[in-house]
């Protein structure tokens, strides 16, 4: 089976051009296509190109260039998708039992068993991890924006302090296609975030029950909150904690469809998509996926 790389040099502030030095010799090696991206959406457009075949196609780079390679790869999804993590945040990973040596990385990415797994579509867009409306849209603004200086979630604090003394809660109404049937919500809202697997923005959990193998997204709706009351949210949602407050509703969907201003910015995958309104949904088994040799979720 033929195997191609897709490699984003600027990914992670430098890390995936540490990472893919280090791999280089073992890639050649091994016959991989090298496929190098350069400007945003590249890795969609060369992820067109060689997911037609029945091959394996390796996203190197962050969640963002596993997002447009899934973008490329869908709706066809006749390659085996796998990555190899160096970005900012590192989140779609976290669920595939890889082991964190490089080497061994790249032997799951390689060889690893291959797994079902569904992906969210919010709008024209595919996604992996998280889509979301509200203060997070807002704080993965704020990141794409900006040069990403640091890594990991110390990048997303200081999105979240920036964005807190500005964003104010707002009026959303969603119907949601649950289990049982359908039903509308409104409400002053924090956040709103349907989640296909449980972390996000550098590993906080903000759907811990989310399973990419289940069919459903897990709705994760934060009701409004005071200024005073943000960070300690945060700090629970950090450790997976917040799902006994009040102020917070959770929801297995099919499908949901999000209304509110036309200001509001709608990000998935940490990826800015464009504004209220929106649909997502689920789509389960989407694409096959090389998992490490750990079941996923270790």
């Amino acid at each position: 089976m033929q195997t191609w790389l897709i490699y984003n040099p600027t990914a992670g502030n430098g890390k995936a051009m540490r990472l893919y030095r280090a791999l280089e010799p073992r890639l050649r090696e091994a016959g991989v296509e090298i496929l190098t991206t350069e400007y945003a959406g590249h890795a969609t457009h060369l992820a067109r190109s060689c997911g037609s075949e029945a091959c394996t196609v390796i996203s190197l780079g962050g969640d963002g260039t596993h997002h447009e390679v899934l973008n490329g790869l869908l709706p066809e999804a006749n390659a085996v998708f796998a990555v190899l993590p160096a970005g900012t945040g590192n989140d779609f990973v976290r669920v595939l039992g890889y082991p964190t040596q490089p080497e061994a990385m790249l032997e799951a990415a390689l060889h690893g068993p291959i797994q079902p797994v569904d992906v969210g579509r919010a709008g024209d867009h595919y996604f992996l991890t998280v889509a979301g409306v509200g203060f997070d849209a807002e704080v993965a603004g704020w990141v794409n924006q900006r040069k990403k200086v640091g890594s990991g979630r110390s990048v997303f604090v200081r999105g979240i302090l920036h964005n807190l003394l500005h964003y104010r809660p707002q009026p959303i109404t969603a119907e949601l296609e649950t289990p049982t049937g359908k039903l509308t919500r409104s409400s002053d809202t924090f956040m709103v975030a349907a989640a296909n697997t449980p972390f996000y923005a550098g590993g906080m959990q903000i759907a811990p029950h989310a399973d990419p193998h289940n069919g459903f997204l897990s709705v994760i709706w934060i009701d409004h909150l005071n200024h005073w009351q943000v960070l300690p949210m945060l700090a629970r949602v950090l450790r997976g904690t917040h799902l006994a407050h009040p102020r917070v509703k959770t929801f297995s969907i099919s499908r949901m469809t999000v209304e509110g201003s036309p200001d509001l910015w709608v990000h998935a995958d940490g990826e800015i998509l464009g504004h209220l309104p929106i649909q997502i949904e689920v789509i389960p088994g989407a694409i096959r996926v090389r998992t490490g040799i750990a079941s996923a979720g270790d």
